[in-house]
C-alpha cells in the first residue's frame, strides 16, 4: 500500500510538472507581448532578444491614445459587442427552444437548412451584406455593425442540444398549469439553461470583440471603427513601432481575460452539458 501511495503521489507530481510546463509554454507569447510593449525603441532593434526590457517605458501605453482615437474605438467595441452578445443569446435561445420543444410543419427541414448554413464561409456573404447595408443607408452606423451579425446558427445548435437534455415533464407540467410557450421558455427553460447561455454568451462576446472583416467593410469613418480595425491602423506603411502596437493589443485583450475569469466555470460546464467535446 505504501509503494502504491508513493507511486500515486509521484505520478501526480509528474503530471502537475508537465501541465505547468505546457501552461508556461502557451503563456510565453503573451508574456513576451507584455515585455515588448514596455521596451524602448532601442530594444526593438537589438540583435540579441531580451525578455526583460533595459528600460521600462510606460509611456508606450499613453502614446497609443495620442496616435489614434483609442477611447472611441473602445467605446464602439463595447457598444457593438454588448448588443451583439445579448442579441445572439436571446434570438438563438428562442430558436433553440422552438426547434427542441415545439412541433410545427417543416421544423426538421428548417433546422437542416440552418445547419447547412454553418458550412457557408462568412466571406461569401460579405458582398451581399454590404449591398444591403448600402441600400438601407447603414454604412458607418451601429445598426450596420450589429444587425447583420446578430444571429448565430452555431448558438442555435449549441442551445438546442442543451434544451433537448431538459426533461419534457417540465414543459408538460407548465402547459397543464396554463402557461403559454413563451412563458415556458422564459420562466422554466432559460433559468435551467444558465450554464449553456453563459458559455454561448462568452463565445459570442469573444467573436464580437475580435471581429475584423465585417467591421472593416462597413466602416470608413474613424469615429465608428472598432478596436480590431483600429489596431490595424497602427501599422505603418514603412515602419511600425511594435512596442506601441503591442501596448494597444494588450489593452484590447485585458477585458477578454477578465471576462474569461468570470465565465470560466460556466463556459466549461455549459460545453460539457451540451454534449460537445
Amino acid at each position: 500500500m505504501k509503494r502504491r501511495s508513493t507511486r500515486h503521489k509521484l505520478t501526480r507530481i509528474g503530471l502537475h510538472i508537465v501541465l505547468m510546463s505546457v501552461g508556461l509554454f502557451f503563456m510565453f507569447p503573451f508574456i513576451w507581448s507584455i515585455s515588448t510593449s514596455l521596451k524602448p525603441l532601442s530594444d526593438l532593434f537589438s540583435v540579441e532578444p531580451k525578455l526583460i526590457p533595459s528600460e521600462i517605458r510606460w509611456e508606450n501605453y499613453s502614446d497609443v491614445f495620442d496616435i489614434a482615437p483609442f477611447l472611441q474605438f473602445y467605446a464602439n467595441t463595447i457598444i457593438v459587442t454588448i448588443a451583439r452578445t445579448f442579441g445572439q443569446v436571446f434570438i438563438a435561445s428562442l430558436a433553440a427552444f422552438a426547434f427542441s420543444q415545439l412541433r410545427f410543419p417543416g421544423r426538421d427541414v428548417m433546422f437542416f437548412i440552418l445547419l447547412a448554413g454553418l458550412m457557408v464561409p462568412d466571406q461569401v456573404l460579405i458582398v451581399p451584406r454590404f449591398i444591403i447595408m448600402r441600400e438601407f443607408g447603414w454604412l458607418n452606423t451601429y445598426q450596420g455593425l450589429i444587425i447583420p451579425l446578430i444571429f448565430s446558427s452555431f448558438g442555435v445548435f449549441l442551445l438546442r442540444q442543451f434544451f433537448l437534455g431538459i426533461p419534457k415533464e417540465f414543459h408538460e407540467a407548465a402547459r397543464l398549469e396554463g402557461a403559454n410557450p413563451f412563458q415556458v421558455y422564459w420562466d422554466i427553460y432559460l433559468p435551467l439553461a444558465r450554464p449553456a447561455l453563459a458559455a454561448f454568451g462568452f463565445l459570442a462576446l469573444l467573436f464580437s470583440w475580435n471581429e475584423f472583416l465585417w467591421a472593416l467593410t462597413v466602416t470608413t469613418d474613424s469615429d465608428m471603427q472598432v478596436l480590431s480595425v483600429g489596431l490595424a491602423l497602427l501599422q505603418g506603411q514603412h515602419f511600425t513601432n511594435n512596442a506601441i502596437l503591442l501596448a494597444a493589443a494588450n489593452m484590447a485583450t485585458f477585458p477578454l481575460l477578465i471576462a474569461f475569469l468570470f465565465f470560466q466555470k460556466q463556459l466549461v460546464e455549459g460545453i460539457t452539458l451540451s454534449g460537445l467535446k
